[in-house]
C-alpha cells in the first residue's frame, strides 16, 4: 500500500512542477526556468503534504476518478 501512496503523491506533486515548467520553457529564459521549476517544486510539495494529511490521496484520486453517483444522494 506504501507504494501506492508514494505513486499518488509523486502525482500531485508533480503536477504544479510539469505546469511551471513547462511555462518556464514558454518564456525561453534558463534563469527564469530554474525559478519557475523551484517554486513548482515547492509548491507541489506543500499540496502534497496537504492532501496527503487532510483527505488522503487514495480517497482524493477516487473522488477524482471515480463515478459520482454518491454526490447526488447526497
Amino acid at each position: 500500500m506504501w507504494f501506492i501512496n508514494l505513486i499518488y503523491w509523486f502525482h500531485v506533486f508533480l503536477s504544479p512542477v510539469l505546469l511551471l515548467g513547462l511555462i518556464g520553457l514558454w518564456i525561453g529564459s534558463e534563469k527564469m526556468l530554474f525559478l519557475l521549476l523551484a517554486i513548482g517544486g515547492v509548491i507541489g510539495i506543500v499540496l502534497a503534504e496537504y492532501i496527503r494529511r487532510k483527505i488522503g490521496l487514495s480517497i482524493f484520486f477516487s473522488r477524482i476518478y471515480g463515478p459520482n453517483e454518491m454526490d447526488e444522494k447526497f
